[in-house]
């Protein structure tokens, strides 16, 4: 099989010698010759060469049994007889540890005695002295197979080879060797190695010190190694080995049984079209090729055809390898295997960049020279070209997977230092590395941004890319150097890592525009310097048309004006009929109104406040029109303050009844016509819930659409009123629950909470419960405050505890006090000398505390999930109150009363920090988290309230970074006119 390897010249005549002695057949049987003499001299080279990898030896015999299929099949498609005989194509290698021999059979196209005596005893002279000429120069003898003499190479292991072998063309043969410069040919008679229909065998009789080719586990890896894509099934007689006892005796015994096992299972994927590869069949030959227990990132499957063929696969891990900037390592991390013809050639750690090694991939090339040494293989100009396409596809898969932000995510996490590695070393490919870089920034908070985003944010007129360092984000967050900077609207890049500041050394510009770092202390003058009127003006378009639209009655037109003094805010101007506001872009609240945060009533009322000081531009200082904008300005001032202030009023609970969550549903409820169920769901008048993902409400049928299945629908509000909604998709109804609309139970509860407080309140709270699992917030309110009216409503007596509000000039508290005496008007005598109106008192019931708590804190998760965070403010609070006015000897003597307190105190916390932090009250909110973790919760609800306590830090920083300027530049302005006469 060795003739596809060689000149298809004749060979030149062959000497018949004596016979070999030794040989068991007869003189006639056998004809010896003599090699020709570069044949000699080769077999001279291999025998006496000291080589370490002597294991090419197989992938070579292997690759010549796969040529011989090839082949077979290419002759078949002219001779099917040919193919018919055996038409199983396999390669099987079996070892036999008494002859010592190993034997790669195949069922090729076989050879005829005459090829057989042709083409393993001569070969073309330009392959042998090619080859000959390299191994002298100090070629790595591996590339033997590509200069067609590749079955020679068995000769660096044995010391004598036999093939067997059958052609359909003639009998079978026996060639032999011990490579002393002849050969022996004869007829196979006794067919010792079997009778073949069509193939070769190769017998490989090892020499003494290469008892490790016997192992087959060796052949294994060999075969993985070097052979994993040949495209026709290798097959590997595996030896077994197992210890065992024997039957009554200790001794142990090792019995060896062997089985036939496929090796090549994984598949060249590679010569298949990209659509027809599945994700699992690319990931099962990632995890071979990289040794990883993981699926890979990304993918890229590569056909060139252009100036050189070849095709590849290329992939990016999801991790990268632990030693990844071992710098003693990282220069011999092998990163690409090259195959050519599916045969591995070598592994290579310079096909893509140093920075790039985290990357595994395979190259198939079937346009590669064949007489090529490894170290020409460095200069070869093919090898030139693959290289620059695989680090042009490299980009762009790093490209495809920057369009998936999820994706790109993971893999900038893991890889995000190599590519600055790559800024900092690879100078000719630094232009594709730079659009991949990703930071955090002062306005993407846990996201990433590219530096093409960044500048896509840029201030009109900035002319510089704004960074800043730091050991951590929070350092680099917190630097004092980008606070007035961050304050005026820049952008500034957090640059964190380590490899930052190398990698900026070689990062000085991109798209024109220069890297700033903000610790140089000329950034203010610099970026004020690039800016022009026209880019301020640009600056504050939004804002502009913001206090248009909320001044829309007032004026025509809002324009910016220039001009003006540094404190004037404006004036409003008549042009032509028409009403114009023209405002000073300078003055420091509309630049700092361009940075609010668009909240509606606060630009409505800074709007409004503008407008008022613009009408009264030019107005004599005496005027007393100047009290009605200084007031609004005041105004202004103390609630951009409110998120600092240390409590107040609001949140105390409000004596003298709640406010009524029930709603009329009218007469045709689902249980109003009871027992009969052919009642219709969909008729108007029908009282339903209307169920959503986010929220569910009750509701009334007002016309129903039976061919588009949807409804008209009426939610009654609380307390009167209603609000429609028309193409309610019928799917999205649901009957009321029956204890909603049992009116007989709902007529007879307040007697039966006269007579059972406690068992009527709990089962009250139950159907509350079912409600807010359905998200019927309302309804379950409704019956929340059922339980809490009741409460509320039972009579004060002498001994009782109860709650009251205690109001100074700076702040409103929960206390606890004890009743002394209760007169017949209504009148409380409290144990703190104080008398109060019964209904402004809130009664404590100490054995019934789970349960008044829990209807409480039970109404403030509905409020919240209403946005009401006032009203649930004024809830929790009353939670609160409620367990530190408990008994405190009840707690000690009742240990799950007391689990219940702790529990109840630090939710109740948790819940009202949630809620003013919503409501904006920062200040509160972060007094509330302090307080529950003084408390020490359980793990998990200490892990929430460290969440929460974040959350409170940020908003704290916000608020000071967007209120506090804007309420110092108001201050400012109030100050100019706090001085004329007619304000005091």
């Amino acid at each position: 099989q060795a003739q596809f390897l060689l000149s298809s010249n004749p060979p030149p005549a062959l000497l018949p010698v004596a016979c070999l002695a030794g040989l068991d057949m007869a003189a006639e049987e056998t004809e010896t010759y003599a090699f020709n003499a570069d044949i000699s001299q080769l077999m001279s080279l291999i025998i006496n060469a000291f080589y370490s990898n002597k294991e090419i030896f197989l992938r070579e015999l292997i690759s010549n049994a796969s040529d011989a299929m090839d082949k077979i099949q290419y002759e078949a498609t002219t001779c099917p007889e040919k193919l018919a005989v055996q038409p199983e194509l396999y390669i099987n290698v079996s070892t036999d540890r008494n002859e010592r021999t190993i034997t790669v059979e195949d069922a090729g196209i076989g050879m005829t005695r005459d090829e057989l005596v042709a083409n393993l005893g001569t070969i073309a002279k330009s392959g042998t002295k090619a080859f000959m000429e390299a191994v002298t120069s100090g070629a790595d003898m591996s590339m033997i197979g590509q200069f067609g003499v590749g079955f020679y190479s068995s000769y660096l292991v044995a010391e004598k080879v036999r093939v067997v072998s059958k052609s359909f063309d003639d009998e079978q043969y026996v060639w032999e060797s011990c490579a002393g410069g002849t050969f022996v040919v004869w007829k196979d008679e006794t067919f010792e190695h079997g009778v073949m229909k069509r193939g070769t065998k190769v017998i490989c009789y090892l020499k003494s010190d290469q008892d490790e080719f016997l192992e087959s586990t060796r052949l294994k890896d060999l075969i993985l190694k070097h052979s994993a894509f040949v495209s026709f099934p290798i097959s590997l007689n595996m030896e077994h080995r197992k210890e065992e006892t024997q039957p009554g005796s200790e001794e142990k015994v090792v019995s060896v049984t062997w089985a036939w096992e496929l090796i090549n299972k994984n598949k060249p994927v590679w010569l298949r079209p990209a659509s027809t590869v599945t994700h699992e069949e690319y990931a099962d030959l990632y995890k071979w090729l990289a040794g990883d227990w993981e699926d890979h990132l990304a993918v890229k499957h590569v056909v060139q055809c252009a100036q050189v063929d070849f095709k590849a696969l290329l992939y990016c891990p999801r991790q990268p390898p632990k030693d990844m900037f071992d710098m003693g390592k990282m220069s011999q991390r092998f990163s690409i295997r090259l195959y050519v013809r599916r045969v591995f050639i070598k592994e290579f750690n310079d096909l893509i960049p140093k920075w790039m090694g985290f990357i595994k991939g395979i190259v198939d090339s079937d346009d590669m020279p064949l007489n090529i040494s490894r170290e020409q293989l460095q200069q070869n100009a093919i090898l030139k070209h693959i290289k620059t396409s695989l680090q042009k596809n490299v980009f762009n898969m790093f490209t495809e997977l920057a369009r998936d932000p999820a994706r790109y995510r993971i893999f900038y996490d893991a890889f995000a230092q190599c590519l600055k590695l790559g800024i900092y070393e690879d100078h000719s490919n630094r232009p594709q590395i730079i659009p991949l870089l990703r930071y955090h920034t002062t306005k993407t908070g846990d996201d990433i941004t590219s530096l093409d985003d960044y500048i896509s944010r840029m201030k009109p007129g900035q002319q510089h890319i704004l960074y800043i360092t730091g050991r951590t984000l929070r350092d680099a967050a917190k630097s004092p150097y980008i606070e007035s900077i961050k304050r005026d609207g820049y952008e500034v890049i957090f640059m964190v890592d380590p490899v930052d500041e190398y990698a900026m050394q070689f990062l000085k510009e991109y798209q024109g525009r220069d890297f700033l770092n903000c610790m140089n202390g000329d950034v203010t003058s610099l970026l004020g310097a690039a800016r022009s009127p026209a880019d301020m003006k640009a600056e504050l378009e939004p804002v502009r048309k913001l206090i248009l639209e909320c001044l829309k009655d007032s004026v025509q037109r809002v324009v910016f004006g220039d001009g003006f003094a540094a404190d004037a805010v404006g004036e409003v101007l008549d042009e032509a009929g028409t009403k114009v506001l023209s405002l000073n872009f300078k003055h420091g609240v509309v630049k700092e109104m361009a940075k609010c945060k668009n909240e509606g009533s606060l630009i409505s009322e800074l709007s409004s406040m503008l407008y008022h000081f613009a009408c009264l531009h030019g107005a004599d200082s005496e005027d007393p029109r100047w009290m009605e904008p200084w007031e609004l300005c005041q105004a202004l001032i103390q609630r951009l303050g409110a998120g600092e202030q240390d409590g107040g009023h609001d949140a105390m609970p409000r004596p003298g009844g709640r406010p009524s969550w029930s709603v009329d549903l009218g007469a045709k409820q689902n249980g109003a016509s009871k027992g009969k169920e052919n009642d219709k769901l969909l008729s108007c008048g029908r009282a339903v819930r209307v169920v959503r993902e986010a929220r569910a409400r009750r509701a009334i049928i007002s016309f129903v659409d039976e061919d588009a299945k949807t409804v008209d629908v009426m939610y009654p509000l609380p307390g009167g009123g209603e609000e429609d909604e028309e193409n309610v998709p019928a799917k999205l109804l649901q009957k009321l629950l029956d204890f909603e609309v049992d009116e007989a139970s709902r007529s007879t509860e307040s007697a039966r909470f006269q007579e059972s407080l406690y068992k009527t309140a709990v089962a009250a709270k139950e159907e509350g419960n079912q409600l807010f699992k359905l998200k019927d917030y309302e309804a379950a309110l409704e019956r929340y405050s059922a339980v809490i009216a009741a409460f509320d409503a039972k009579g004060r007596s002498r001994g009782q505890e109860v709650l009251l509000v205690v109001k100074s000039d700076a702040k409103a508290e929960l206390q606890s006090a004890t009743v002394t005496s209760v007169d017949a008007e209504g009148q409380c005598e409290l144990s703190n000398g104080m008398e109060l109106p019964v209904r402004e008192t809130f009664p404590v019931f100490q054995e019934l505390l789970p349960l008044q708590t829990a209807v409480h804190m039970n109404s403030a998760r509905c409020l919240q999930s209403l946005g009401k965070h006032a009203e649930a403010t004024r809830e929790l609070t009353m939670v609160l109150g409620l367990w530190r006015a408990a008994n405190k000897r009840m707690l000690e003597a009742d240990p799950e009363m007391k689990e219940a307190e702790a529990k109840g105190q630090h939710t109740a916390l948790y819940l009202r920090a949630r809620s003013r932090l919503a409501a904006g009250l920062v200040k509160q909110a972060a007094a509330d988290v302090r307080e529950a973790l003084a408390l020490n919760p359980p793990a998990a609800s200490a892990k929430q309230l460290k969440q929460l306590k974040a959350e409170v830090q940020a908003a704290q920083e916000e608020h000071r970074r967007v209120n506090g300027p804007l309420a110092k530049e108001l201050a400012k302005l109030s100050i100019s006119v706090r001085g004329r006469a007619q304000i005091s």
